[in-house]
């Protein structure tokens, strides 16, 4: 989708120097995703939180290939208790929340307190994905580093600026790949763009050199549980997964071919480290 209009107004994306630039159109909501999230950076410490999902993926891949329109973030919990960002999005309790934030939807995800490589074994679910789901998060916390998103307009007119902490690509590959195949019935339009974005990061030489290096150190066995799934997801099951991402507004979506081939190569990568 990069260089294409899109239907919110973002058009693409470049990295320059180190900084993300997005380009706005008239209407886009570009300029509400960054504001929100500066919002919540002046409200929550940011080393409390991680940007997780669509936005993130595009910050790492340094392009925008996909629509989104909400923020997602993985944020620590506070003497045992919601984490700040929970409360200051209205999750109470309950350590997940999902409520507008300068009208933009915030999914906040609570990780708990402790680090990913900390967690008693003992303690972790039995079911795979319940296991996955908890390590992946708080492990996307743990990892996360800055890097700093711009919205400009197509004057290249500064219109918002955030800098936070965003989850590694191998850390985003984590979450997408439990997430990617049990998406609930409210929420099945999001697996398909699951697939996709793990298409588009194992894909792009730098997202998949990052991936290679940081996924077979994820602690837990996170990192061998994520190399079974993209062997069952990009080469088993490749045809089932295409079929999948032709679901979503990619201008070229792969085919089962290129899925395979993607799915290989990247298990060369993550075995050689």
């Amino acid at each position: 989708m990069a260089g294409r209009s899109s239907k919110d107004g973002i058009r693409k994306a470049t990295c320059v120097s180190g900084e993300i630039l997005l380009l706005d159109g008239p209407g886009g909501s570009a300029s509400r995703l960054v504001g929100a999230l500066h919002t919540l950076t002046e409200e929550v410490p940011p080393s409390e939180f991680a940007l997780i999902g669509g936005l993130a993926v595009m910050t790492r891949l340094g392009r925008v290939h996909r629509v989104t329109d909400d923020l997602d973030a993985a944020a620590q919990s506070v003497d045992g208790g919601p984490s700040r960002l929970s409360i200051l999005v209205g999750g109470g309790e309950s350590g997940r929340a999902r409520h507008p934030v300068e009208g933009v939807k915030v999914d906040c995800i609570d990780v708990g307190s402790t680090p990913a490589a900390d967690i008693d074994p003992g303690s972790l679910p039995e079911d795979q994905f319940d296991r996955a789901f908890i390590l992946a998060h708080r492990w996307a916390l743990d990892s996360a580093t800055p890097a700093s998103l711009t919205v400009v307009s197509g004057e290249r007119v500064p219109l918002a600026t955030v800098t936070c902490r965003v989850a590694t690509p191998a850390a985003l590959v984590a979450m997408k790949l439990q997430s990617a195949p049990r998406r609930r019935a409210e929420r099945a339009h999001k697996g398909p763009n699951d697939y996709g974005d793990l298409y588009a990061l194992l894909t792009r030489p730098e997202s998949l050199a990052g991936i290679a290096a940081d996924l077979p150190g994820a602690p837990h066995g996170l990192g061998q549980w994520c190399a079974q799934r993209i062997e069952l997801e990009f080469v088993t099951d490749a045809a089932r997964t295409a079929r999948a991402i032709q679901q979503t507004m990619l201008a070229d979506p792969p085919t089962p071919d290129d899925l395979e081939s993607t799915g290989r190569s990247a298990l060369i990568r993550i075995e050689r480290g």
